[in-house]
């Protein structure tokens, strides 16, 4: 009887629904955003009998930032309980400078790039060691693109997974657009993600398909794809490219 009324409560087509809307409107997460270089992503559900909520958590360099102030946590939530909305609060700016500019800008090649001087950002009250050392960026399959720089997207990438816990909201941070006492359900840190750039909506996924089952149902085993995990940013080139 309990499974019968939260499928009355909760209904996965209109989950699916809210979602394919919101990625034509440009607020379902582009992971190819020509305007940012993709670094790492969370996706995190909350239910209960009767309310959902999807937060969706990007971590990305904004290309047209040249400073510290390009790390940036994009964060937009989906749901039937929110509270807040999809706005310019969805834009999160974690990483400080310590004792440096962390960034310096390349005059010739019209690039920001990491200050030889820098040894540390600041992310929340941690600090956080930066490397110069080539083969750091190589140890994590990173190429920099300039043979005596590191450009701030490839740092960040450099930085994750290992650092990306620093970044994510915390639930006391997201509680202004989803309540407070609605619990944490379920978490993801790689998933198969849709190609919205080729037109491929949530829906047309059989993860998301799945993921509104979860919410639907509130069985966690409803989650099962056989879709590969294609989050990771070496499948996303387009991103920062505009």
């Amino acid at each position: 009887m309990k499974l019968n009324q939260l499928a009355v409560n909760i209904d996965k087509e209109e989950i699916l629904q809210q979602l394919d809307i919101e990625a034509g409107n440009y607020i379902f997460p582009m992971l190819d955003n020509g305007y940012y270089y993709h670094g790492d992503q969370k996706l995190t559900i909350f239910r209960d009998e009767t309310r959902w909520a999807m937060l969706l958590e990007v971590l990305a360099y904004n290309n047209h930032e040249y400073g510290i102030e390009g790390i940036t946590l994009i964060a937009n939530v989906f749901g039937n309980c929110l509270t807040g909305w999809n706005d310019n609060d969805s834009f999160y700016f974690f990483a400080e400078n310590c004792d440096v500019e962390t960034f310096l800008f390349d005059e010739t090649n019209h690039i920001p790039y990491l200050n030889p001087e820098a040894r540390k950002i600041n992310v929340k009250g941690t600090e956080i060691p930066v490397q110069l050392d080539p083969a750091y960026y190589a140890a994590k399959g990173i190429v920099p693109a300039f043979e005596d720089k590191i450009t701030p997207w490839e740092l960040l990438r450099a930085l994750v997974p290992d650092c990306s816990h620093l970044f994510w909201l915390t639930r006391q941070e997201i509680s202004p657009k989803i309540p407070l006492d609605l619990p944490v359900f379920m978490t993801l840190d790689d998933w198969h993600h849709p190609d919205l750039a080729a037109e491929e909506m949530p829906s047309d996924t059989e993860t998301f398909r799945q993921l509104a089952e979860v919410i639907a149902t509130g069985d966690i085993n409803c989650y099962n794809t056989q879709e590969p995990d294609n989050t990771h940013w070496r499948n996303w080139g387009q991103g920062g490219a505009l």
